[in-house]
Parts: C-alpha cells; structure tokens; sequence
C-alpha cells in the first residue's frame, strides 16, 4: 500500500512533467507561429528560390572571319562543372572525395581549391571548364549521389590558328571582380568573358550579344526537375576582315625564331592583308588559364611575347629618309641631280657624324644616296633643314599620331621639334640632333603601320589612305549592318615630280647593283623599297660583329617595300627586333612575302 507521503510525491513529479509538457509544446507553437505567420512571406521567397531558380544563358560571341570566310574567332560548346553551396552544406566532404574519384584527383586538392573559389564566387561556385566528355558521362552517371552538382554545356571561345593571329584577332578571358566594379550594369556577370586585345577587345560591344534566361525547377538536392521557361539568347555580331589567313599564318611562320613584326597591306585602298607580332602566345590560354610556371615564363621572355611590335614605337633608322629627303625637296634645299661627296663621315664644328660605310660612298645624288643609304649626303640635308618645318612635314606624312588603324594599344610615336625639347628637357634644340633625327635616330619614334602607311603613299601618287582591317559587320543571319570603305586622310605634301625622283631611289635601292634591298629583288616584277638599321645603344669602338653585342643591345632591321614599283598592289613592312642590318635580316622575310602573293611560294 502507498504512504500518503509517496502519492504526494508522484502527484507532485505529475504536474511538473505537465507543466514541462506544456511548456514545450508552447515552445513549439510559438515557433511553428513565428516559422508559418510571422516569417511566412520571407521562408515562402526562399523556398521558391531554390526550388524555382533563374539562370542566365551566355550569348554566343560574334564569329571573325577573314576576307574569304575562313574563320578566325568562334564559339564551341564547352561543358562546365558548377557546385552550388548551399546544397553542399551538410554533404561537402561526401561530394567532394565522390568528385575526386570521379576527377582522378586528390582530395585535399579538390577540397582547398573548392574552398578558395567559394569565397571569390556570387552563389554557385564555377569548378571546371571544358570537361571531355567521358567525365560528363561519369558525372550524369552519379548524379543522384551529388547533390548541388551540375553539369551544363556553355560557348567557349575558339581560335583555329592560335598565336599567329594573337595580336591582332586578340582573346577574351574572364571577367574578374575589378572588372565587374564597371561592367556590371552594362549586364556583364561573374562567369562572363570580356575582350581583352586586338578586334575582340575594339569591337567587344558588337561582339558579346545579349544574354537569355531559363528557369528551372530544382529538388531538396538541387537536382533540376524541368525547364520551366527559356528566353533564348541573342548572339552577338560577325566581322568579315580584309586579312589573308594564309598570309597571316606564313607571315607568322617566316618570323620564327626571332623577335619582330609583318604589316602587309593593299596601298589603292589601305586594307591590311596581314599584321604579325612574333613571337605571340595561343589565346586559347587565357580561357583555361596558365600555370604560374608558364605565366612567369611568358613574362621573362627576353623576345616579349605579349607586346605587339606592329604598334609599338621605335627609331626607324633609313627607313625615314624619304622623309627627310621629301622635305628638303619641297623647300628647295637640293635638286635631285646635286651631288654630294661622302668620305664616310660628316664634320659639324667640332663633332664627326660618321656614314655606316667607314670608307664613304664618294659622289653620290639622290637616286644613289636612296639605293646605299649613304648617312652624310642625309647629314648635309639635315644641317640645311630646319626641326620644326622637318616635323610639320613629318606629321603630315602621318607620323606622331596613331595610324587610323584602330586596334587598341597603338603608340603613335614621336616626331621631336623645339618645343618638344623645351617642354620635355627645358633645354634648347642643338643643330647636331637634326642630324641624326634626319638618318631617323635620336628621339625619333614611329610604329611600323605608319611606315607602311607611308610607303603605301609614296607608291600610289602620293595618297594617304586610312588603313582598316574590318570590311563588315553583320548579323548572325548574314545581313550586313556596316560596310567599311576606303577612305582617303589626305595627301603627302610633296608634288609629283618630287615623288617620281624618290621613287626611283627606292627603286635603285632594291635592284641596284650596290642596293642596300637587293635581297628583296624579283626577277619579273619590279620592287622598290628602303632598308632601315636602327641603333638601340651606342656601340663599343672594338664590337666589330652583332654577334659579339648582347641581344639587347643589338641593332633594329627595317625594311619596307611595294610592288609592282609603277602600279603597287601589295606594300610590306617589316621589323626583326635586335635583328642587325635591314638588308640582312628583315629584306629576305619581305622578299618571302613578296614571292607568296605573287607566285605562291612557301618556303
């Protein structure tokens, strides 16, 4: 029997496991009110989130062709690995030794590069790109096991010829978190790809098209169920380019194994044939990327890949003279059958100007001076011609501002003259550097697509046409939106007759007997042309070859030229950095040139 003491006691242990029954399922309403009521319109947002998802469709990119349709720059499809945070919570360890194994791929690698990348990402996380199809199989195989695991098939871009159209086709790679600072309202996002050189990089916002959008139903695992709706994607635009791929790509071969740049154009309109920078990276990774042992190595490389020597700016050496010699012509400084006497130096007070010939040339006129390139009979004109009209005349020429050509990264050059001089170096201008600007050194800067340019005018009559390398733009069905035409900038401000004299000079030059160009010589078609060495540093009186001169310190080659003389068709342009003499290094890459368009030759 129970003690009235023990039934108290249980009466008492009741109604406490009451009062804590209670007390609980009281705790449990007032969530279940706080959960269904109160935070009913923002749980219901959130579940509709992740159940209902939007996600954007990349735009194809506009294809670049060249000016018989061969393509240049696409799209392919690439199939991308996502991983998506939140779904991974709980499981993040379990999917990612799964994907390890399905990778073939350590763990701990897999597991520090996630974490790395979920901290740069906006919500799913962009794990892989371009995974071969015998992974994908893999991956869709197991993919009731992966929660938060997606596979899609996104454009890449693609270019056929790799490097050899690097520096003028250009390449995208992605948009990084400085970049969308700017870009975003212009639509762009975190797996987007951005233009960075060349024609991708001009001409981006024809290129990039306009985005779609579906959304999708997913599960509790972030599995999509369905399609729920698709706004499809706009592609972007075409460009047809006036360039030659088999020019381009045998340009590109003939500057193996050195430094420099080709510029080939049509001078009757001032289309661009071809435009090489050599050496050049492939684009193709700047889309999967680099390891930092081949990213350090493209930076060391003492041939720097990266620049585009068509652009860049540099002394031009003989190449010049034309110039010099035009100038002086018009203002009456010297008449074309005036001779000079070369001894192989020039005194100006107490300085020698010493000529690249050691011994002289003796009497030479215009048409002699031109063909050997003789530096004193250019010091006598440089002495006589005054800095600043030598620089009007210079820039009407086209130099010291950008050619016109468009591509981004152009160095317009620099054309010196008094003023310059004071501004730059509070200094007066001393009659000795008109001298050596006359032989074109010094100060002097300009890019090879002016010379060629410039050349192009001194072959057609004297007209300076725009150069331009985009004929059209159209859209993905094939209507044409812009159509580019030539266009004339002006005139070079010398007359004919002053044009014919230095036409023949050049002419001499390359089929002369002591022609400095005559490794540039054709038998059945007649080139005219000027070679160009330009001093990077002051040689050391006992450094008799260039084989004895570090690389670096080495002489530019120049050489640029237009055939056939008395009606050109095509002008070439070419630079070999550190190279040495015009006549040795770069005439031979323009005669291969030459010998391509005209009989079709491949050396």
């Amino acid at each position: 029997m129970i003690s009235p003491e023990t039934e108290e006691l249980h009466q008492k242990r009741l109604i406490l496991a009451g009062y804590l029954v209670f007390f609980f399922f009281g705790v449990i309403l007032i969530k279940l009110f706080y959960l269904q009521v109160l935070k009913h319109e923002y749980f219901w947002k959130l579940a509709r989130q992740r159940t209902f998802v939007r996600v954007a469709i990349p735009a194809p990119r506009g294809r670049i062709f060249d000016r018989r349709g061969v393509l240049l720059a696409g799209d392919r499809p690439s199939f991308n690995l996502y991983l998506d945070p939140f779904y991974l919570k709980e499981r993040e360890d379990q999917v990612l030794r799964m994907l390890a194994q399905i990778l073939g791929e350590d763990f701990s690698q897999i597991k520090t590069e996630y974490i790395l990348k979920k901290r740069k990402a906006y919500g799913e996380v962009l794990f892989r790109r371009g995974l071969d199809w015998e992974t994908v199989a893999r991956l869709e195989a197991r993919r009731y096991y992966l929660p938060g695991v997606r596979v899609e098939a996104r454009p890449e871009r693609y270019y056929p010829f790799g490097a050899s159209f690097f520096h003028l086709v250009g390449y995208v790679s992605a948009v990084s978190r400085k970049d969308l600072k700017t870009l975003r309202e212009k639509g762009y996002g975190p797996e987007d790809f951005l233009g960075r050189r060349g024609l991708e990089r001009a001409y981006e916002d024809q290129l990039r098209g306009i985005k779609g959008e579906k959304e999708l139903e997913k599960d509790a695992f972030g599995r999509t169920v369905k399609i729920v709706k698709e706004v499809p994607p706009r592609p972007g635009k075409d460009l047809f380019l006036t360039v030659d791929s088999a020019l381009q790509r045998e340009a590109y071969r003939f500057l193996e194994n050195r430094a420099g740049a080709i510029v080939v154009m049509d001078p009757r309109q001032g289309a661009l044939l071809a435009l090489v920078s050599a050496p050049a990276p492939d684009p193709f990774h700047y889309i999967k990327g680099f390891s930092p042992a081949a990213w350090r190595a493209l930076n060391n490389d003492p041939f720097r890949p990266l620049l585009n020597k068509a652009l860049l700016s540099y002394h031009p050496g003989s190449t010049f003279k034309p110039v010099t010699l035009l100038a002086a012509l018009e203002a009456g400084l010297i008449s074309p059958e005036e001779e000079i006497y070369c001894p192989g130096f020039y005194r100006l007070g107490r300085r020698l100007f010493r000529c690249w010939r050691k011994w002289g040339h003796g009497k030479v006129s215009l048409i002699q001076a031109l063909a050997q390139s003789c530096d004193t009979y250019f010091y006598v004109l440089g002495e006589k011609l005054d800095i600043d009209y030598l620089a009007r005349f210079a820039r009407q020429c086209g130099f010291g501002r950008p050619s016109g050509l468009g591509l981004p990264g152009e160095k317009p050059g620099l054309i010196p003259d008094r003023d310059w001089k004071r501004r730059v170096y509070g200094e007066r201008w001393q009659k000795g550097e008109n001298l050596v600007v006359a032989i074109g050194q010094g100060p002097l800067e300009v890019n090879l697509v002016q010379l060629v340019k410039f050349y192009a005018a001194l072959g057609n009559g004297g007209h300076l046409m725009k150069p331009f390398v985009v004929s059209e733009i159209s859209d993905p069905s094939g209507k044409k939106i812009k159509v580019f035409t030539p266009e004339e900038e002006g005139r070079l401000p010398a007359s004919e007759e002053n044009l014919r004299w230095v036409l023949k000079g050049l002419i001499e030059a390359v089929n002369g007997k002591h022609g400095t160009g005559k490794a540039a010589r054709m038998k059945e078609i007649l080139v005219a042309g000027k070679t160009g060495t330009a001093q990077v540093v002051k040689k050391d009186k006992d450094q008799k070859e260039d084989r004895e001169i570090p690389y670096e310190k080495r002489d530019h080659a120049w050489f640029v030229a237009f055939a056939p003389a008395e009606a050109p068709e095509i002008v070439v342009g070419v630079l070999v950095e550190h190279g040495g003499h015009g006549g040795e290094a770069a005439a031979p890459l323009a005669a291969k040139v030459l010998r391509l368009y005209f009989r079709g030759e491949r050396p």
